[in-house]
């Protein structure tokens, strides 16, 4: 966990306190600094045991009073998982997930699909509803219970780095079919002043693609076995197909031809289109990491058809001097 992002929970919690007359104590703290600091979906039984082990006297009363203080000013969340128990799980600066419950092992798998988001909120303008809270949770039962193997227990991930791997692989991901068309447009346009502009787009796009892998790693170093952990951000894959147009549509008497202007004009439409699809996908969640990636990689996309243009007008000019 940042220091930056320590400091702004703890203050968080004891502003909570002061408006509400309670006072700040060691237990309170301990117990904060415990649950902060433990990753996954905790009992009060599960944060009573670990605090335990640091101080004997402290009550299970006050683990449940502490617990439900950080609930109400926004540090946790509370869920159930089908097992009777009542359980928190990390909520500040994390996006907001669904879960899948096996009802064997109880094994919860979190999930965010703004697609489900989106079907949600159409529903909700239909009847013209004013949300206050919602769960969405699927019970059933995990492959491995099905295979009668014993439930695999792998180690417990901040949701909010998941999700930021997660979202600099969809960049990536878009980032490499951009590349790819630039590529193509580049050897079938006849034109080679427009065949120079999707150049430098490649180029671009190919240092985008270098700062999003040095950011992925940067990620992945940040916990152990980040890499292996479940897909956390599911999306329409098809949305993503459509941002690069067919070429074909472009063609005249089967022949590519697209002069510099044009070509900017495209690539610039193309940029738009992109940066246009990341704001409105990243309006979905709630500040984090993941959601700084996404409106970043939108800001860059509408950059890259500036910094082409300047280039293709700069050549030009000296073109012309010359």
């Amino acid at each position: 966990m940042s220091t930056r992002k320590l400091k702004e929970e703890t203050e968080l919690f004891y502003s909570y306190l002061r408006r509400n007359g309670l006072k700040k104590t060691y237990q309170k703290d301990l117990i904060l600094e415990t649950f902060l600091n433990t990753e996954g979906h905790l009992s009060v039984e599960d944060i009573y045991a670990l605090v335990k082990k640091r101080d004997r006297k402290v009550g299970v009363v006050t683990v449940f009073r502490t617990l439900k203080s950080l609930t109400a000013c926004g540090i946790a969340r509370e869920i159930t998982l089908g097992d009777g128990l009542t359980r928190f799980e990390h909520n500040y600066r994390h996006p907001r997930h669904h879960h899948i419950i096996c009802t064997k092992c109880h094994r919860a798998i979190e999930f965010v699909c703004p697609e489900l988001e989106r079907i949600q909120e159409e529903v909700l303008r239909k009847y013209q509803f004013q949300p206050v809270d919602n769960v969405f949770q699927t019970y059933g039962v995990c492959e491995d219970c099905l295979a009668e193997r014993p439930p695999r227990e792998g180690p417990k991930h901040d949701t909010d780095r998941i999700f930021a791997r997660d979202a600099v692989r969809m960049a990536l991901d878009v980032a490499s079919r951009f590349v790819d068309f630039y590529r193509s447009a580049e050897r079938r346009n006849q034109d080679p002043e427009g065949k120079r502009v999707w150049a430098r787009m490649v180029e671009e796009e190919e240092r985008q693609i270098a700062g999003l892998s040095g950011r992925l790693d940067e990620i992945l170093r940040q916990e152990k076995e980040l890499e292996n952990a479940p897909v956390f951000l599911h999306f329409e894959p098809r949305r993503l197909e459509a941002l690069c147009p067919d070429l074909a549509g472009y063609e005249r008497d089967g022949e590519f031809r697209m002069d510099a202007r044009a070509s900017l004009g495209l690539v610039q439409a193309l940029g738009r289109a992109s940066a246009e699809f990341f704001r409105t996908f990243a309006e979905h969640f709630e500040e984090t990491q993941g959601k700084q990636v996404l409106l970043a990689f939108a800001g860059q996309e509408e950059s890259h058809a500036d910094a082409v243009r300047q280039a293709t007008e700069q050549t030009r000019g000296a073109a012309e001097e010359a």
